[in-house]
């Protein structure tokens, strides 16, 4: 088996066919062999009826795997474990493939001599573009385009378009089960960043593939500024919880000291910024940075419990 493709899902049946109905229109050469694993995070919509009705009409192989344990980390590492692909991919259940993504991703692999590659995320809109909104420096609405040509990259590739070879999960380990998202509610992220972290800061080489595109359509309950502050607080929860505190340095609190130093810079832009659109800029900026502060007091707490720990990180002037 060449590819494995990962696709984990909860609670969007209706969704998840049109995601699945795309598949069926990649082109790839006869020789590829491939399989695509749709693992059901413990759904209880129609989300197990929709898997097993497409993998009985489908021209190629349909395993259905199902995931008890809530969450999308939890979800991918079992897919892994059945995986019988050299090549594990991984995209998400509300997206649509181009034609050419699978075989693009393959001929990356054996073309570069990388364990990882990133492939293009193409949002597309349904709905009017809020003129507030920034595409970039952010993923509330998921987007990876880094232009039209291959390159290593020096950033992790985002989980909804990505692909490894299989053995770097034996020699790096698993998705923590401490990060990503799990069921309905999109707060902790980050599981695919610090994956990625693991392996960029082992040496090895992540290639980005501009003919691997995914078009992710945006759901208008995510462009709305009530969702873009939920989501920048729970990314500096998520980036915190990622990079964990520092052995060393200044605390308020539990709280490194930098991290008050920048609320205050990201309060102030925001308070005293002149246009509407760089004042809510900023304003989101100081709501990831309070994420930052409230995982940073809890990690604190977190590590005054465990024993041999003094309760308060080292300190340094």
């Amino acid at each position: 088996m060449d590819v494995s493709v990962i696709l984990c899902t909860y609670n969007r049946a209706a969704r998840l066919q049109a995601t699945l109905e795309s598949f069926t229109r990649l082109v790839y050469p006869p020789s590829l062999a491939w399989e695509l694993l749709v693992v059901d995070n413990n759904s209880n919509d129609q989300t197990r009826n929709v898997i097993q009705q497409f993998a009985a009409t489908a021209n190629f192989c349909v395993r259905y795997v199902f995931e008890g344990t809530q969450g999308r980390s939890a979800a991918m590492n079992a897919g892994i474990a059945v995986a019988r692909g050299q090549i594990i991919v991984f995209t998400d259940d509300d997206i649509l493939l181009h034609p050419g993504w699978l075989y693009s991703l393959k001929r990356t692999f054996d073309e570069y001599d990388c364990v990882a590659v990133g492939g293009k995320i193409v949002p597309t809109w349904n709905h009017p573009k809020p003129d507030w909104l920034e595409m970039e420096d952010q993923q509330a609405v998921a987007n990876f385009d880094l232009g039209d040509d291959f390159k290593q990259i020096h950033i992790s590739p985002m989980g909804a378009n990505s692909a490894f070879r299989k053995d770097v999960f034996s020699k790096y380990g698993l998705f923590r089960l401490d990060l990503g998202i799990r069921g309905s509610t999109h707060t902790i992220t980050c599981d695919d960043t610090e994956f990625g972290l693991r392996l960029m800061r082992a040496g090895e080489k992540i290639i980005y593939c501009p003919a691997a595109i995914i078009y992710h359509p945006v759901d208008p309950d995510r462009a709305t500024k009530r969702y873009f502050l939920s989501w920048y607080y729970y990314n500096g929860v998520s980036l915190t919880r990622t990079a964990g505190l520092p052995d060393f340095g200044v605390f308020y609190f539990g709280v490194p000291r930098w991290l008050y130093r920048e609320l205050f810079i990201n309060l102030g832009r925001w308070m005293f910024s002149v246009s509407a659109n760089r004042r809510f800029h900023h304003k989101l900026r100081t709501y990831r940075s309070i994420g930052n502060i409230v995982e940073s007091a809890r990690l604190s707490r977190q590590n005054a419990k465990m024993p041999g720990r003094s309760g308060e990180p080292q300190t340094q002037a």
